[in-house]
């Protein structure tokens, strides 16, 4: 190795500062090559420390300003005594309009549940008017119906006990026209008085035109009788007489027996739908044949309609409409005159769909 080769040494950066500088070698195989020359480092200059002049009465550090130095600074610091985030009374990013709106919410929601307070009170207060009048009503109610029990049971008690024309029309219904049938009757039957008992049945009579009610009377000497009875207003209760006894115009045996011509007559039957043509009543095109009978009587006629009337479509919608095809009906008959059927009778009116007149029929109109 030659004097002007470049001489390796130890560099200690603390113990030794080296003004020549330095030089950075590479290994190339067994010789080292340079690199690059190092120069010296410059080492910084150590600040110098600020001194202050010591304070009296205060032992506090050498770098804190005094209170002075705070006071005499423009800006301001916060308040101590304002929230954190509160700048000029009120929070930081929190806008006057929302505390407006939560008040006007609170206030709104205390008012309408005071006004639905008010109104459920209203509501109840009108809930409990109309149950105490409901109880009132049904009350009411209770007293008419055993007042009205009380006029039935004394009407029919006393139209039971009845032994004279006198005494039985003020009970009865339509009395101008039904006395002279009392009459003509109790001539024939005269009536037998009955002590009432009680009243077993008791229901109302869906009969248009009226209020009427069907009530089954048991007797302390006889056998029950149904009545039929008509209220009138709130105390007028009436009897119908010709249901309870089923009036006819005649005698039903003997009518069959004489076959009057001479005009028709309105019978209490029953009818029920037949095919007996025969005589004059053969053509089944031309009528409808009906089956006739009648209280208290095994004696029937078969009545004919024409197909194409009026009584004839009457009859097939009533039929339709009740118990086992059996209609009870008023009925207007007639024989026709030179007739040679023997029990053949012309149906001229349905009269009534039941044996009862709703109406005087001696006051309708012609």
């Amino acid at each position: 190795m030659s004097e002007s080769d470049p001489k390796l040494r130890v560099v200690d950066d603390e113990a030794e500062k080296a003004d020549d500088g330095v030089v950075r070698l590479k290994a190339a195989g067994t010789s080292f090559e340079q690199v690059q020359r190092l120069a010296p480092e410059k080492v910084a200059e150590a600040p110098e420390r600020l001194e202050s002049q010591p304070r009296d009465l205060f032992e506090g550090r050498s770098q804190e300003p005094g209170v002075e130095a705070i006071l005499d600074k423009e800006e301001v610091v916060e308040n101590v005594e304002q929230p954190w985030g509160m700048r000029d009374g009120r929070l930081a990013g929190m806008p006057y309009g929302w505390f407006v709106l939560i008040i006007v919410a609170v206030i709104a929601a205390g008012v309408w549940a005071v006004i639905q307070m008010s109104k459920g009170e209203a509501e109840v207060a009108q809930r409990l008017a109309e149950v105490r009048e409901m109880k009132e009503d049904d009350a009411a109610e209770d007293r008419t119906a055993r007042e009205l029990v009380d006029r039935i049971e004394r009407v029919v008690g006393e139209y039971l006990a009845a032994d004279s024309v006198e005494k039985i029309v003020p009970l009865i219904r339509h009395p101008e026209r039904v006395k002279p049938l009392i009459e003509a009757e109790w001539t024939v039957r005269p009536k037998r008085a009955m002590k009432f008992a009680r009243l077993t049945t008791f229901q109302p009579a869906t009969i248009p035109g009226g209020e009427f009610w069907i009530v089954r009377a048991e007797s302390r000497d006889g056998e029950p009788q149904n009545l039929i009875l008509e209220q009138l207003g709130d105390t007028g209760v009436r009897v119908d007489w010709e249901t309870h006894v089923c009036h006819q115009p005649m005698e039903w045996g003997r009518y069959i027996a004489d076959r009057p011509s001479s005009s028709a007559m309105d019978f209490r039957v029953w009818v029920t739908p037949d095919s007996y043509y025969s005589h004059e009543f053969s053509d089944a095109g031309r009528w409808r044949c009906y089956r006739i009978t009648t209280k208290d009587s095994e004696e029937h006629l078969f009545g004919y309609a024409l197909a194409d009337s009026e009584v004839a479509r009457e009859l097939e919608d009533y039929l339709k409409s009740v118990p086992n095809g059996v209609a009870t009906i008023i009925a207007r008959l007639r024989f026709p005159a030179g007739s040679s059927s023997p029990r053949g009778v012309v149906i001229e009116k349905l009269v009534e769909p039941r044996w009862m007149y709703v109406t005087d029929p001696s006051k309708d109109s012609p």
